[in-house]
């Protein structure tokens, strides 16, 4: 197996992979739903402070208006404010006109504060994210009214919202930096908890390798209870009960073949393809050549037996015949059909019937000449016996009749 294979299917690239990618999703999720909600809530909480100061300082300069305070004493008001809330203070008139500023109007727009328009509009506090100069800032407005209920001014709480973009880029920074250091501590776990588990599968698989060589013998070390546990337990089980499974089964062989060996009949085993896979002595002594299985059965039977053999179906699993070799040798061939299966599937057995065909033979030349025998002197008596009776003959004929009756009726007692 090639470096690219091995690295391809290794369990602790494979764990490692996994677990990289379930970290990044994770990352992921964080920084699509974490950090905005983070974000959002810095932020509320950041403007929810800003509205906070504006609504302290409402009392102030409700009580200014009320007492028709100048612009001098309404900026010191704004300045105190402003050094109280570490924030720019704006006071606004209730026709939206910039009366106060505690930095002074640097940098001043009026389009930059757009919730302020909004405020005079609803007579409600509002707050609001605008950029001014390409950075946030949050703004909270609160309205001031005189003790006639009249809109007089609005109070605009103004601070940078740097302090929020920074906690949140810190935070991101921190889940990045610890989560690096995290995956790379878990990835070199991953790497050596799974380096251990595929040694352990690695004996296993070495195990089986000799089983399939042929040692049963062969046992995996069990170090713990785990899964992997009880499968090498499980494995030296199946070890066990293998070796005992081919060890009865090699006995039966060894019977088997023993049985074969003493037979006086010749047996074949025949796979579905024609070859011979199982040959005994008798029927290499009976076919008269040395049978190595495995080998073609046409090659070793004549085209007689061959066709015996051929004929066989399932609907007909049996044949039997007798046939005649080369040798002038009788053979009675019974060939039976097993199953279709490629491994042994049918067995042809021979036994020589010569000396049964001899006799056959010898019982029917003898029966032949018997009758043969027989034929004459009875055929002789009875045209004696027909004479007799059908003709009218002296008592000398008479006599040398019955003569030559008795002679034959001897010579077939004596026969």
């Amino acid at each position: 197996m090639s470096l690219l294979n091995k690295i391809r299917f290794s369990i602790a690239i494979r764990l490692s992979l996994i677990f990289f990618s379930v970290f990044l999703l994770a990352l992921g999720l964080i920084f699509i739903f974490v950090v905005p909600s983070l974000k959002n809530q810095l932020t509320d909480q950041k403007l929810q402070n800003l509205d906070n100061y504006a609504k302290l300082f409402t009392e102030s300069y409700t009580n200014a208006f009320n007492q028709n305070a100048s612009p001098t004493y309404l900026g010191l008001l704004t300045q105190n404010a402003a050094d109280q809330a570490d924030a720019r203070i704006l006071l606004f008139s209730g026709t939206g006109d910039l009366l106060s500023d505690s930095l002074k109007g640097q940098a001043y727009n009026a389009a930059d504060y757009p919730v302020v328009g909004r405020t005079i509009s609803s007579r409600q506090p509002g707050q609001s994210v605008n950029s001014v100069n390409d950075r946030n800032y949050g703004m909270a407005a609160v309205p001031v009214f005189d003790s006639t209920g009249k809109l007089v001014a609005v109070i605009v709480v103004s601070s940078s919202m740097n302090d929020v973009e920074s906690a949140v880029t810190l935070v991101q920074r921190l889940v990045i930096e610890s989560s690096m250091g995290a995956i790379l501590l878990a990835l070199i776990a991953i790497y050596v908890v799974s380096r251990l588990l595929a040694r352990r599968i690695r004996r296993i698989e070495s195990g089986a390798m000799l089983i399939a060589q042929g040692d049963f013998g062969v046992r995996v070390p069990v170090r713990s209870q785990d899964e992997l546990g009880q499968l090498a337990t499980a494995f030296n089980d199946m070890g066990d009960k293998l070796g005992s499974a081919f060890q009865r089964i090699d006995v039966e062989k060894r019977r088997a073949q023993l049985l074969l060996d003493d037979l006086h009949e010749g047996v074949l085993g025949v796979d579905t393809a024609g070859n011979i896979i199982v040959a005994n002595p008798a029927a290499e002594r009976l076919l008269g050549r040395e049978i190595t299985p495995p080998c073609t059965l046409s090659k070793f039977v004549n085209e007689d037996i061959y066709d015996l053999w051929k004929s066989m179906k399932p609907e007909s699993p049996n044949r039997e015949d007798t046939f005649m070799t080369a040798e002038d040798r009788a053979l009675q061939v019974h060939s039976s059909f097993l199953s279709d299966q490629v491994e042994l599937s049918s067995l042809l057995v021979l036994r020589d019937v010569s000396q049964e065909v001899k006799l056959e033979r010898s019982r029917r030349d003898f029966i032949a000449n018997a009758s043969h025998e027989l034929k004459t002197p009875l055929f002789s008596l009875g045209g004696f016996l027909e004479i007799l009776q059908d003709e009218e003959v002296d008592e000398d004929t008479k006599r040398e009749f019955v003569s030559t009756m008795r002679e034959q009726v001897d010579r077939l007692a004596k026969d």
